[in-house]
């Protein structure tokens, strides 16, 4: 087929309706004289043979006269956002429309070997490939066609069957399906346009295919005259069609069923294309095998005729002797280092002044309770459910309360006689008088141990106001963030002795990491739960000079503002989102992303412990490390005030009742997510292991090569011969049976390519390199 034989059926057509579009019909002359009038416009605006004409003007009629005006031109054609090139492109958007409406008509001289071009998706399509496309689409149209229905975009698959259709001397009926258009997703105005124009063919996308066939209207719509439907199978239009939905089709529409897709060769059948690109997968995974580092591979289509290569990294020849070794060397050099840096602390008395906040904070429980009417004297008698009542607990906060009467009682402050508890000490010990002494005689000794106050000035707002959080009158966020600051927050996670000791133990190991790593590239760090900063203040200054890329998350943008500034002199640090309660996958990132990944006290808030750390060791590469800072024992003023922002957990606190897992429970879910514990701090002995505060660092997947996806693509080079994203993983799936779960695959690159295409503001800062 040739332009030619286009512009002969649009002149055969003459006087009679070649296009009805939007309520308009356009004779075949009409569409060739929009077709010249374009031919001026464009010429006029520097239209040259090989310059790109970019469409951006929607799904509208006008899109077939500029289409053609581009082949006469000997024009590249693109609907792509944006254009191939990128370069030397002419848009034509709504604006332009009227332009080229009033441009004086000149017919050009019609040459059938203007050198032309179509873009569509990645792919690049000659005058030649094209033409041979809508000579087959032609044939799929069937014998003698007469009227053509199209329900896809004229600037891509619905255009090239608009211009099959003329070529065939039949008339086309459009039905706008841009995004844009309310009507575009309405299976029902589909159907009402489909009987209204009685084609004897039908153009559509898979998409919307299988709405129109969901519709409980479709076996009753009158589509007698139809005998074939020809649908767009690429990914974007949905893709192809299963053999029951297929047989459905048929069934439901009377109708004889033709799929295309877009190729390298063109417009070609879905088999066909499937056929070749089984060859050139199997091609790429051989390729991809041949990397010494690689195991297993797979390979399948992603977007146009872009690949997904999935591969898991080989195990080592042997035991990783060497690296564990530095690991242990990096681990010395680090604690020497802290134990020098806390040389001339008070520990003692830092720790003491601790245990006395956690003492005040259990007789605010107590005067909390009293100011309910709840044990007012020694011989005052309560059921637990008799606290919940006359204390008006929240329903939420009922495990808390009931956690609190445990851990009342286990300090002897409460006694059990039972199923009744009352106090076991003087009442006047824990009354307003006594509690208002106690918080200043702590403030005075913070003050002379940390130099601050500021965790003791949030721990008096909530004593206060405990009533009303536990009614659920108060929210305790608005304690922690009141009118949104965030000062006593960073005071929190910073005054303490604990917090200072995590802090450095952390800066000074995961520093060294980055110093000693030994690949080829920036060390990759995620920090999860990063909130006020007070992990990444610390580690930051000590990491000058390093190669690193540095994600700091947090799971609320609010963060992330608020830190973007205060960090703006460290390039290497990034931001993003990040919710340790959802997979990975399902928030744009990609295993073995990362080679360190940092937690200072945010696994405690993790509704599952263990899921969330299964889902960081998927993040890590080949002998990355986690480290993690977390309280291992119950924290009484904790329990006053932040517990009760904290979700119910389904792991092991759970089954313990308590706020935070033991330091065993700790130890039993890093082994149980397959990552090998190499560092507890502090040490057994030190001052500082009574207060249960722990840094944990564990590293994982010791046994497997160093990959990467800069070393896959460094090795594949030009051999691979077109875009591919490139995913190492642990494992490849596998279905029933064990062969390999395609659907699971495709799921996995469609979900990468769903996040990777979402704008710069909100997917630029995401890590998804590996």
């Amino acid at each position: 087929m040739t332009v030619r034989q286009i512009i002969d059926g649009l002149e055969r057509l003459g006087s009679r309706a070649a296009l009805v579009s939007s309520g308009r019909e356009w004779a075949g002359a009409e569409v060739l004289d929009a077709t010249f009038r374009a031919v001026t416009a464009l010429r006029q605006r520097g239209a040259v043979a090989g310059r790109t004409l970019s469409w951006s003007a929607g799904d509208r009629p006008q899109a077939l006269p500029v289409r053609l005006a581009a082949m006469l031109l000997g024009a590249r054609f693109s609907a792509e956002q944006p254009a191939i090139d990128g370069g030397d492109v002419l848009r034509i958007t709504d604006a332009d429309l009227s332009a080229l409406d009033g441009a004086s008509a000149c017919e050009p001289r019609l040459v059938d070997d203007a050198p032309f071009s179509v873009v569509r998706g990645s792919f690049v399509w000659s005058r030649a490939v094209f033409c041979e496309s809508v000579a087959a689409l032609r044939d799929a149209l069937g014998p003698s066609p007469a009227r053509t229905a199209v329900l896809s975009p004229l600037a891509g698959f619905g255009g090239d069957a608009a211009f099959a259709s003329w070529s065939a001397g039949a008339a086309v009926h459009h039905h706008a399906v841009d995004a844009s258009s309310a009507s575009a997703a309405s299976p029902a105005k589909a159907l009402s346009f489909l009987e209204r124009a009685a084609p004897d063919c039908a153009i559509v996308s898979a998409a919307l295919l299988r709405s129109l066939l969901a519709h409980p209207a479709a076996a009753l719509a009158d589509l007698g005259a139809l005998r074939r439907i020809v649908y767009d199978a690429g990914a974007g239009a949905g893709g192809a069609l299963s053999a029951e939905s297929s047989a459905a089709v048929r069934r439901v529409f009377g109708a004889e069923l033709v799929d295309r897709i877009a190729g390298e060769a063109g417009l070609v059948p879905v088999e066909r294309e499937l056929r070749r690109a089984e060859q050139e997968a199997a091609r790429i995974a051989e390729l991809v095998m041949s990397h010494p580092g690689v195991a297993a591979a797979a390979v399948i289509p992603s977007d146009g005729d872009g690949w997904a290569v999935f591969a898991v990294p080989a195990k080592r020849a042997s035991d990783d002797a060497d690296g564990d070794a530095s690991g242990q060397r990096l681990i010395a050099k680090a604690t020497a280092a802290l134990d020098a840096e806390l040389a001339g602390t008070d520990l003692n008395r830092a720790i003491t002044a601790v245990e006395r906040l956690g003492q005040t904070a259990l007789l605010s429980m107590l005067n909390a309770l009293g100011r309910s009417g709840l044990f007012t004297d020694t011989a005052a008698a309560h059921t637990v459910d008799e606290v919940l009542a006359r204390a008006r607990v929240a329903a939420a906060h009922r495990p808390l309360i009931r956690r609190w009467l445990r851990v009342l009682t286990e300090q002897k402050l409460l006694r059990r006689d039972g199923d009744r508890l009352s106090a076991v000490g003087p009442v006047c010990d824990f009354s307003d008088a006594a509690l208002a002494r106690a918080w200043d005689e702590l403030k005075g000794e913070w003050l002379a141990t940390v130099g601050a106050a500021g965790t003791i000035d949030y721990a008096v707002r909530n004593a206060d106001r405990l009533p009303d959080l536990i009614s659920g009158a108060v929210r305790a966020v608005h304690l922690l963030f009141p009118e949104g600051r965030t000062d006593l927050a960073r005071a929190l996670y910073r005054e303490s002795i604990a917090a200072r000791y995590q802090h450095r133990a952390v800066s000074l190991l995961v520093s060294r990491i980055a110093r000693e790593w030994p690949g080829q590239r920036p060390i990759r760090l995620l920090e999860v739960g990063a909130g006020t900063g007070a992990t990444s203040e610390s580690l930051l200054p000590e990491l000058s000079g390093a190669e690193v890329d540095y994600l700091y998350t947090d799971v609320s943008r609010y963060f992330l503002d608020q830190a973007a500034p205060r960090l703006a002199g460290h390039r290497c640090v990034r931001f993003g989102l990040y919710d340790i309660n959802v997979a990975p996958r399902d928030q744009g990132f990609v295993p073995n992303s990362f080679d360190v990944i940092i937690g200072g006290g945010v696994l405690n808030a993790a509704r599952n412990t263990d899921a969330s750390l299964r889902w960081l060791n998927e993040l890590l590469g080949p002998g990355g490390w986690l480290v993690l800072t977390e309280p291992t024992v119950e924290e009484f003023w904790v329990m006053a005030s932040q517990a009760f922002m904290l979700d119910d957990a389904s792991d092991g606190r759970a089954e313990t009742e308590s706020t935070f897992l033991t330091l065993p429970q700790w130890n039993a879910a890093l082994d149980g997510a397959g990552l090998q514990r190499v560092l507890g701090l502090p040490r057994d002995g030190h001052p500082l292991e009574r207060l249960g505060h722990r840094v944990f660092a564990a590293r994982t997947k010791m046994d497997r090569a160093l990959l990467t996806s800069e070393h896959l693509s460094e090795h594949l080079g030009e051999r691979l011969g077109a875009a591919a994203s490139i995913e190492i993983v642990d494992e490849l799936p596998l279905a029933a049976g064990g062969a390999l779960d395609r659907e699971r695959l495709r799921d996995w690159a469609a979900r990468r390519r769903r996040f990777d295409s979402r704008p710069l503001s909100t997917a630029a800062s995401q890590g998804r390199t590996q």
